[in-house]
């Protein structure tokens, strides 16, 4: 068999033809976690056949952090009528609908993009100590959206202090004051959150404000934080509440957009919750 030309790929979802790295500005559904992306996919122009660029070449075998005792093991849910449960990623919560990650010692899965959630950050309202993907057992409250963090919840979390920032508040800009008895500035949490209420142990409240008009960052209205979509059949997720469905994922498109903004690869060197836009500025 002769090589595959460059940037071409032969993948196991769709074994008749090979798929090639395309990049347009458009969205997509991909075919492979059925979340939805924008920009670089792998697709099957005759098929009409999309996956993300890290679901075309993601391991078959994965150790990750997220489950740092089992390797997990790459694999796709069966269609709808062969179906004897649901399934819901353990890390953002959201349906697993097509590939995902799984431990089958231990039932945890997850959407392959949450695996590329970075371990560790700097956030601005906690520039102290370093924020670090944890699940834990503690009910908190999220620093910028002043939601509820549940227990058994991942978020980017500061064990010492006890500080908690839901996963898909992490690119929210928070606003720069300056202190009036020392002229030092500050960040505080975004204003527009202060009226929000809670409903489902999810945070509902003002239109969600998003850095910049850049389509790689998810629309506000696939946040779990603002806008109430119609209610779809729901089923309970890992952590006891109501999960909807929303085409494509509740929150998949965050996953997306952070994966996506994290994978421009500075952010080792950022300050999250600072402003952000300048890293779409090319």
């Amino acid at each position: 068999m002769s090589p595959l030309p460059i940037n071409t790929i032969q993948h196991f979802t769709h074994p008749n033809h090979s798929l090639t790295l395309y990049d347009s500005n458009t969205k997509y559904l991909c075919d492979g976690c059925k979340i939805p992306g924008i920009g670089k996919r792998y697709q099957c122009r005759r098929c009409n056949f999309d996956l993300h660029e890290y679901c075309g070449t993601c391991p078959m075998n994965l150790s990750s952090f997220l489950h740092p005792h089992h390797s997990l093991m790459l694999v796709t849910r069966k269609p709808h009528g062969e179906r004897r449960s649901n399934r819901v990623c353990n890390v953002c919560c959201d349906s697993v609908e097509g590939l995902f990650y799984r431990c089958g010692v231990c039932n945890f899965d997850v959407h392959p993009l949450c695996t590329q959630l970075p371990e560790a950050l700097r956030h601005a309202l906690h520039q102290a100590h370093p924020l670090k993907l944890r699940s834990s057992t503690e009910q908190g409250t999220c620093a910028v959206c002043r939601g509820a963090c549940n227990a058994s919840s991942w978020r980017y979390r500061c064990r010492l202090c006890g500080f908690d920032i839901h996963i898909d508040c992490v690119l929210i800009q928070c606003e720069k004051r300056t202190t009036k008895d020392r002229g030092i500035p500050k960040y505080v949490p975004p204003s527009g959150f202060s009226q929000q209420q809670n409903f489902g142990g999810f945070a509902h409240g003002v239109p969600y404000w998003h850095p910049s008009n850049n389509p790689y960052f998810p629309s506000p209205l696939n946040m779990h934080h603002n806008h109430m979509p119609q209610p779809q059949p729901q089923h309970p997720n890992h952590a006891g509440q109501a999960q909807t469905h929303y085409g494509g994922g509740r929150i998949g498109q965050v996953m997306f957009g952070l994966v996506k903004t994290l994978g421009i690869g500075v952010f080792s060197n950022m300050i999250f919750g600072t402003d952000v836009s300048a890293l779409f500025s090319s």
